[in-house]
């Protein structure tokens, strides 16, 4: 049997993206594009029970992008990361 599973790339920045947590998640996708493709670092971790998801991201200049958990990270990423995850991952 094959299962399609539906996703974003921005859901790796979302409390409760991925269903919350409860299923499979994509966050290591887009952890591990960003540090291959972008050089970038990057802090993850669980939020309690809820889903597996970014927290901060160190450019190559070491300018640092924090999310929330709440927040769009298109809101905070420069354009040119976004064109290229949307490119990688698209909808």
């Amino acid at each position: 049997m094959k299962t399609i599973i539906e996703w974003t790339w921005e859901e790796a920045f979302y409390k409760f993206g991925f269903g919350d947590g409860d299923g499979w998640n994509g966050t290591g996708e887009v952890l591990s594009w960003i540090e291959d493709e972008l050089g970038w670092t990057s802090e993850s971790d669980l939020w309690g029970c809820h889903n597996y998801m970014i927290f901060s991201l160190r450019d190559n200049t070491g300018k640092e992008y924090e999310f929330n958990g709440y927040e769009n990270p298109r809101n905070i990423l420069p354009s040119k990361v976004i064109r290229k995850l949307d490119k990688q991952f698209p909808s």
